[in-house]
């Protein structure tokens, strides 16, 4: 029985209960499977400018394996984007962390250079911010939920999976901050169970990062 068919499945009071390491494999494949990019750059396996290619490839098998088990593109978060509450909250969300992000500008410095922005913005925009969240939003919330552990174990684990997609940068403020920034957005689709707003928050946010030099 594959990993996700067996995530797909619903329990039921005769079924025999599965084996821990069975039942944690789903949560145990997805760290690795978002951990191994950032891992084979830091020890030299993988050229730093392929990051985002393997970011494409592992979101790509990811979504392709929640679709293959069964779940719906509603279940990964893509229902009803005209919820207006979600909009306005994705708003005063994403308001108050740049203006977290300001601050930091005043109290720290920060050497990052910004991308070349005609070609990355793009890519950012509509190819990047949708993949994270799906994989480290989405599809997080499926495993913990069927783990029966959801709330705020989801919570931290989907911040730890966003901070983990950020480790081919080899900077810990940086993932630090994308750990915070995680428990934000994931408390927020623990709430709203809408993707398309954290999508554009993610946007936005990754976008004033990129210009104030914080990533």
């Amino acid at each position: 029985m594959g990993l996700m068919t067996f995530l797909r499945q619903v329990p039921t009071e005769t079924a025999a209960a599965p084996h821990p390491a069975v039942r944690f494999a789903p949560l145990a494949g997805l760290t690795l499977l978002l951990a191994a990019p950032g891992l084979a750059i830091q020890f030299g396996l993988l050229p730093f400018e392929y990051r985002m290619g393997a970011l494409i490839v592992v979101s790509a098998l990811c979504i392709g394996l929640c679709l293959w088990a069964g779940f719906s593109f509603t279940e990964l978060g893509f229902g009803r984007p005209h919820q207006w509450r979600h909009w306005l909250g994705a708003v005063a969300v994403t308001s108050l962390i740049s203006a977290v992000m300001l601050l930091q500008t005043r109290l720290f410095s920060f050497d990052a250079q910004p991308p070349a922005w005609l070609s990355f913005a793009p890519f950012y925009v509509l190819v990047s911010s949708p993949c994270q969240e799906v994989v480290c939003r989405s599809i997080p919330k499926l495993i913990t939920d069927r783990m029966e552990h959801g709330g705020w174990a989801y919570v931290l684990y989907s911040a730890a999976l966003f901070s983990l997609i950020h480790l081919c940068y080899g900077d810990p403020a940086l993932l630090l901050n994308t750990f915070l920034l995680g428990v934000v957005w994931g408390f927020v689709y623990w709430r709203t169970l809408n993707i398309w707003p954290l999508i554009a928050s993610h946007a936005a946010v990754g976008t004033l990062a990129f210009a104030l030099g914080l990533a």
